[in-house]
């Protein structure tokens, strides 16, 4: 039954559950910040290490879901009533889904994974530090934690959530993806327990995001201008960010999220070209191209590798969190692509959240990041960290200034649209509305803000990374669960979009 008559504002049960919780949260993190810590820290060996190879195998066994659903007849499945048309132009379909779920990750890591791999190669590749094929086999570990298994855990969330709520009429809910699962029992207190999750996976993925953008913002302003921060500017800018993002999603979609989208990929894809053409051009076609080969070769042993006999724990460190970092995004990744791809086919979201934002971050890396290893920019990572690689990239650059403020307006930005979204997510999640109300979304805008706050606050990188991981992990189950179900309620559906009621 859709929830658009009906009369209550939220879920009493999913809204109180979550916000006493995150709350509770908030208060533990402002109390007792190193018994946080220590239990965060504890969460992160445990998973990582303990269970890393799953985490491998979701990611894996998720991008040959994706691929079945696009080359096969399923993919001529409409989402939507026969009659339904595409709400926004190709143009900013796209830029809304990309921006909502790379953020400013793609500006923060674009130009520093290279340059760190390059310093300090991974274990699956070895070999010797800061050679050229250092820089190629770090530019292809870049590829591949940026490339089809990020998106392809979006995608396998996207489709059944937009064809059950777009078809059957299910609410917007994390809960109503698992319908092909568990069946009618997702109204009820099951799928109430599983939008508790989506809220706390948000949370967290949202939070490393936050936190790693207020890093980054502060380290620019240190690299580029000379201003050192005081030890509370970090609350500032996230205060600062909070109140942006909030605002714009008061506004509501077509205002707020779709002006920002088509904003953001406009400066996106002209700081492209200015790399491209001002900085060496001809290695950086080369290295791309090198590195797309190369990743075209590994991608089935990376896929799968564990990183056996390596000490430390590179794997927790890069492989494992980023999975764990696009898995804590899904749910409200999933839920703002599927409220706006109404009307699409199974094939067309699939090729727009898998291929093209694929491609899409080849080229930035191999850009921006080649660009980095080229200028030497390892060196910089050391003394002021990898947030300030991008900027130290800028300093190899014409017009470093003005290059420097298109760079932050990016990284804004791009974090204003995926917050944006993340907002409207979590108010749907509590309410099951397409269109929750303005209160609501303020009100999980607001939330986001604090929680990203305290755990930014803590000044640990590993800290703020440790929350996605420590949210995704019980979503990766119900991933690999949403796997098969996704194929077997699909394969009950007639190809021109009618429900197999």
């Amino acid at each position: 039954m859709s929830t658009e008559t009906d009369p209550k504002p939220v879920d009493p049960l999913v809204f109180w559950v979550s916000a006493s919780l995150t709350l509770l949260f908030v208060l533990w993190a402002i109390v007792l910040p190193q018994s946080m810590e220590r239990v965060i820290d504890a969460v992160f060996t445990w998973t990582t290490e303990g269970w890393g190879w799953l985490y491998l195998w979701t990611a894996f066994g998720l991008v040959i879901g994706c691929f079945v659903l696009m080359l096969t007849k399923l993919g001529d499945i409409k989402l939507g009533r026969p009659d339904d048309k595409p709400e926004f132009s190709n143009f900013a379909w796209f830029a809304m889904l990309f921006g909502s779920a790379i953020a400013a990750g793609i500006v923060f890591w674009g130009p520093a994974e290279p340059a760190y791999h390059t310093m300090s190669p991974p274990p699956y590749f070895g070999g010797d530090a800061n050679t050229p094929q250092a820089g190629l086999d770090a530019m292809t570990y870049s590829f591949f934690h940026w490339g089809l298994s990020a998106w392809a855990i979006y995608v396998m969330l996207t489709v059944p959530l937009a064809h059950v709520c777009f078809t059957k009429g299910l609410p917007f809910r994390f809960s109503s993806a698992f319908y092909y699962v568990f069946g009618e029992r997702v109204h009820g207190v099951l799928g109430k327990i599983l939008d508790v999750f989506a809220v706390f996976a948000t949370l967290g993925g949202l939070a490393t995001t936050t936190g790693l953008v207020a890093l980054q913002l502060s380290s620019g302003l240190k690299y580029q201008y000379g201003l050192v921060l005081p030890s509370g500017a970090t609350y500032l800018i996230i205060g600062v960010l909070t109140a942006s993002f909030t605002l714009a999603v008061y506004t509501g979609l077509e205002k707020g999220i779709k002006f920002i989208g088509n904003v953001n990929m406009w400066v996106f894809v002209a700081v492209f070209f200015f790399v491209l053409v001002f900085g060496p051009t001809l290695f950086l076609v080369n290295l791309t191209t090198s590195a797309i080969g190369q990743y075209v070769v590994h991608f089935l042993p990376m896929s799968l590798y564990t990183a056996p006999g390596v000490e430390g724990n590179w794997l927790g460190s890069w492989t494992v969190f980023y999975w764990a970092w696009w898995i804590s995004w899904a749910p409200f990744v999933a839920l703002f692509i599927a409220r706006i791809s109404k009307g699409r086919t199974i094939r067309q979201v699939v090729a727009a959240t898998l291929i093209l934002p694929t491609l899409a971050d080849f080229l930035w890396y191999g850009v921006v990041g080649g660009a980095g290893i080229k200028f030497g920019v390892a060196d910089v990572l050391s003394e002021h960290g990898v947030e300030s690689a991008v900027f130290a990239t800028a300093q190899h650059l014409p017009l470093t200034g003005i290059l420097a403020v298109a760079l932050i307006f990016l990284i804004a930005t791009f974090f204003l649209t995926s917050a944006n979204s993340a907002a409207l997510a979590l108010s749907m999640f509590v309410s099951g509305k397409e269109d929750p109300g303005k209160n609501l979304r303020a009100f999980w805008g607001v939330t986001l803000g604090a929680v990203a706050a305290v755990l930014a606050g803590t000044g640990s990188l590993q800290v703020i990374q440790t929350a996605s991981i420590a949210t995704a992990f019980p979503l990766m189950f119900l991933l690999l669960a949403l796997l098969y179900g996704t194929f077997r309620g699909l394969s009950r559906v007639e190809v021109c979009g009618s429900t197999d009621d």
